[in-house]
């Protein structure tokens, strides 16, 4: 089967700009096992990149 472009079962979001890039990070273990524990943690994240970005935009 092959994938076809705008089927009725596409991918859809709710965010207001689609989450298409990627980002590595590179940590220990013991950080991502932590990371990982913690409910939501890729918006977390997201959130916390946002933040950092604007701050460094703004000094």
């Amino acid at each position: 089967m092959r994938f076809q472009k705008n089927h009725k079962f596409g991918f859809t979001t709710d965010k207001d700009k689609p989450l298409t890039a990627s980002v590595c990070l590179r940590v220990d273990e013991e950080l991502a096992a932590k990371l990982k524990s913690i409910p939501n943690w890729q918006q977390h994240l997201r959130d916390a990149a946002s933040k950092l970005v604007e701050k460094i935009e703004c000094d």
